[in-house]
């Protein structure tokens, strides 16, 4: 009798990347600062809203000495001085300038976001959460508060939630091509995959060079199985942005599912070639290798995933699982048993422990794996066949027996 093939992590979660709009600098309408002379000078404030750190440092703080800068210049260049801060992992000084153009202008809301999108970084959802909040509060119109607060709760695994607040962006910003990117991404999460290419659609039709959107479309695609129209989007946004080395992953998903597995490979190791310690990719590599029946390139693979990630739970079960396609069946359950570990909702990893205690006779810890595999996923043929396999050699041979015309009934190949 045949046993239920091994399975493995064959599509391992694409990691598509959100949209972010330019942060908005506290803007100056005129230059506050005046010389000696009484002449105005442009450089402090063209410092101030500048990208350079160190120049935004010397012109905010210009602007900042100013005897006629306003209040309100001054929690803008306060804001734009922070900003500049962060930028050079200056934590304390950047939220001590957050918090200062916060008391000076209590509706300065960038001030808010800015802060937020720090904690957002650090982690810290709930403190972000509170100052985009704050952000929205302090002004109702400010539209970018609206889809960082969408972003965060997209991160957080609420995309439900998501969806409203870049509705709202967009409504006060219909322009706003970010939030259609990121709006698109929410409704690709919730499986609604015709609303996500629609607003994805949209965004890169406000702006043609968001490689983001194509990115995250052509995974829209891939969910519909239309995979020549997400290579086509893949490409399109690798154009744009070569450095994006995640299109790669993503490409090569696409032509994996469409058969053409030379070209995923050559997208693979294009990836590695552009980020050589990226364990997605080893992983998606290792399983076409795994799919293709090259167990020791496959299981090389994921050593190198798991050397660059020890805690990377689909590593440690696709790498039992060539280990178990080996015959190591003992090999494949220290992997297992380490995947269960990190991460005990990892699909089919029960199964597969419980197959591998099956090969090697431990037929009672085979059972109880079993068990747990059809407590998931009661309509398993394999694992309920397998069981009854397993309860048959441990001398139930009824309960097995039971087991396997069940199975039998479900999938009259099953064992086969």
């Amino acid at each position: 009798m045949r046993l239920k093939a091994w399975l493995f992590s064959s599509l391992i979660a694409l990691t598509p990347a959100l949209a972010c709009s330019p942060a908005s600098a506290g803007l100056f309408d005129r230059d506050p600062y005046s010389g000696t002379s009484g002449t105005a000078s442009n450089d402090p404030l063209k410092q101030c809203n500048g990208t350079d750190p160190g120049a935004a440092i010397l012109g905010c703080t210009v602007i900042l000495s100013a005897r006629d800068s306003t209040t309100g210049m001054r929690s803008g260049a306060l804001l734009n001085r922070g900003r500049a801060y962060l930028a050079r992992d200056q934590a304390d000084r950047g939220l001590a300038d957050f918090e200062q153009a916060i008391k000076l202008d209590p509706k300065n809301s960038r001030a808010f976001a800015n802060r937020g999108d720090y904690y957002y970084a650090q982690g810290d959802f709930g403190r972000a959460l509170e100052d985009y909040n704050l952000a929205i509060a302090a002004n109702p119109k400010d539209f970018e508060s609206y889809s960082q607060r969408g972003n965060l709760r997209l991160v957080a695994g609420d995309p439900e939630k998501a969806i409203p607040d870049y509705d709202q962006a967009i409504a006060i910003n219909p322009k706003f091509a970010a939030a259609y990117a990121n709006r698109g991404e929410a409704f690709r999460i919730q499986g609604e995959s015709d609303r996500a290419i629609q607003s994805f659609t949209q965004a890169i039709q406000l702006d043609p060079k968001l490689a983001v959107a194509f990115d995250n479309r052509g995974l829209a695609y891939i969910d519909k199985a239309d995979y020549a129209r997400a290579v086509a989007d893949f490409d399109a946004a690798l154009k744009l942005d070569p450095k994006m080395t995640a299109v790669y992953a993503h490409r090569a998903s696409a032509h994996k599912a469409n058969g053409a597995k030379d070209r995923a490979l050559a997208d693979y190791d294009a990836a590695l070639k552009a980020d050589p310690s990226d364990p997605f990719v080893y992983v998606s590599r290792g399983n076409l290798y795994l799919d293709q029946g090259e167990l020791d390139r496959a299981i090389a693979d994921y050593d190198r995933a798991i050397m660059a990630d020890r805690t990377y739970a689909d590593a440690f079960n696709n790498r039992g699982t060539a280990f178990a396609r080996k015959g190591d069946y003992n090999r494949a359950v220290v992997d297992f048993d380490q995947a269960a570990t990190l991460d005990p909702q990892l699909p089919d990893v029960f199964a597969n422990r419980g197959l591998a205690y099956l090969k090697t006779g431990q037929y009672a810890r085979a059972v109880a794996d079993l068990d747990k595999a059809l407590v998931r996923n009661a309509r398993d043929a394999s694992s309920l066949y397998n069981r009854g396999v397993a309860k048959q050699q441990a001398g139930d041979k009824i309960g097995g027996d039971a087991d396997v015309a069940k199975a039998r009934a479900m999938d009259p190949k099953v064992g086969q």
